[in-house]
């Protein structure tokens, strides 16, 4: 998680939620006015660290897969859009209830694992996605990723 270091507070899980919607879609109904136009300006400022550690916070964990077959179902589906081809990167897995999904699957929890796991939404799979391979992915994952959100910030 170095690479997510932001400075301010916390944001609140609605906050989160609008965040969220807004990289995925453009638009939000989560918050409204004023609140919602200084989100969307901190999210065309912010760079893809502090969107990624804002976003993450405390519902991420990376995993280990137990075999490479089963690292294989987890592969992103960004890949494509990202310019990246399949195998040997980070595996990803959004659910709702991730831990459930990761115990279920048999992906035990490692700190140097290959599979991050995140809670959130399946609307939102691309952005946490992207997030993900930001935040944890090798070189060519995180540069991939970085110009993906910064291009998504932006509109």
């Amino acid at each position: 998680m170095s690479r997510t270091m932001y400075r301010g507070r916390n944001w609140s899980e609605v906050t989160r939620q609008a965040a969220l919607d807004l990289l995925a879609f453009g638009v939000t109904t989560r918050v409204a006015g004023t609140e919602r136009s200084r989100l969307k300006m901190r999210i065309r400022t912010a760079d893809p660290g502090s969107l990624a550690g804002q976003i993450l916070r405390g519902h991420t964990s990376l995993r280990r897969a137990a075999n490479p077959e089963t690292k294989i179902r987890f592969s992103p589906t960004l890949l494509g859009e990202l310019g990246l081809s399949a195998g040997g990167g980070l595996g990803v897995l959004v659910a709702r209830d991730a831990s459930s999904v990761a115990r279920l699957a048999r992906l035990g929890l490692d700190e140097s694992g290959d599979i991050a796991v995140v809670e959130g939404d399946k609307e939102h799979e691309k952005v946490l996605e992207a997030l993900l391979l930001f935040a944890f992915g090798n070189a060519r994952e995180n540069a991939a990723a970085s110009k993906w959100i910064t291009a998504r910030a932006a509109l």
